[in-house]
């Protein structure tokens, strides 16, 4: 009992020394306020969170980047969302990309009713020019529909619903979703077994890599699987800014679509310097996760598995 007395008697006597050691040696323009700031705003990080949206290139593509969401609910979210693809709404677009809606265009309002999200813009929104027109709804589909708790969007102006392209006048689904597409490319010389196909190819800016999803409209009556990898795979690329590090000799060897899981075995050319980029991952499961409802790729090499991409969480070994 006596040490216990004497222990802590050590301790408060210690603890008061350095207290009047660290009150002493404190210089007087710091003790003021610079050092202790009552009136400080700590701001606590764990609802931060990343989200995925589509901001433009400078070759007019929309690719895919993460941006910084400080938002808890979900009519804030979309708020920000539409700060970002707003032209100069945000400071924090990454150097190269850039929103595509009008500067001049207000937000009048959010609505959401049974994950159908609905925008109603200032008829600013309606002086995009005209090679952007399709690009603009495209990223505003595209970067709102990543959100877990939408299904869809719907656009309005000034109260009233927008059913067409503002120049080119193309008619509008009234609910807008990824059947919509996204940096839409027609490579089709008939009506005869058309095919829409999005695929994920890179593209460097600013000594960045994107991820660059391209919906292409061609003749082809294959399975989806076997035009992605075979266009992937392919020296050759309707834009020459466009890269896919996919080597040219893969093969699919098979594929299995079971329980929500797309099984895809390769030949060993899908190796670079025997090892499989990451960037070859992410283009094959991206493009599969567009046109198929599964949740989870699985890559093989000649039968031997090698890992689980998820759709929600990225690969997993």
């Amino acid at each position: 009992m006596l040490k216990r007395k004497a222990l802590r008697k050590i301790i408060i006597t210690t603890f008061s020394f350095l207290t009047i050691l660290v009150i002493c040696i404190i210089p007087d323009h710091l003790s003021n306020h610079q050092f202790l700031d009552p009136d400080l705003h700590i701001e606590y990080v764990t609802n931060l969170g990343t989200n995925e949206i589509y901001l433009l290139g400078p070759n007019k593509y929309l690719v895919k980047t993460n941006v910084l969401l400080q938002e808890d609910n979900l009519e804030s979210k979309v708020k920000g969302i539409i700060d970002y693809l707003t032209i100069q709404k945000s400071n924090k677009i990454p150097t190269g990309l850039s929103g595509i809606i009008p500067s001049n265009t207000v937000l009048n309002s959010v609505s959401i009713q049974e994950k159908i999200v609905t925008l109603d813009f200032s008829s600013e929104f309606l002086e995009i020019q005209q090679d952007l027109e399709e690009r603009m709804i495209e990223a505003i589909t595209y970067s709102i529909i990543n959100l877990d708790e939408v299904e869809g969007v719907l656009i309005q102006i000034e109260g009233e619903t927008l059913t067409e392209l503002p120049h080119s006048k193309k008619q509008l689904p009234e609910i807008l979703n990824r059947n919509y597409g996204i940096n839409k490319v027609f490579d089709i010389s008939n009506l005869n077994d058309i095919q829409k196909v999005t695929l994920y190819y890179l593209d460097d800016i600013s000594n960045n890599r994107y991820y660059v999803p391209v919906t292409r409209y061609l003749n082809d009556n294959r399975e989806k699987i076997n035009i992605i990898i075979d266009h992937l795979a392919s020296n050759y690329i309707y834009e020459s800014n466009l890269m896919s590090l996919l080597n040219q000799g893969t093969e699919l060897i098979s594929y299995e679509i079971q329980d929500e899981m797309m099984t895809l075995n390769f030949n060993q050319s899908i190796f670079t310097n025997d090892k499989l980029l990451e960037e070859v991952t992410y283009t094959i499961a991206e493009s599969v996760f567009e046109n198929y409802d599964v949740k989870s790729v699985i890559l093989e090499v000649e039968g031997e598995k090698l890992m689980t991409v998820e759709r929600c969480c990225g690969i997993q070994k």
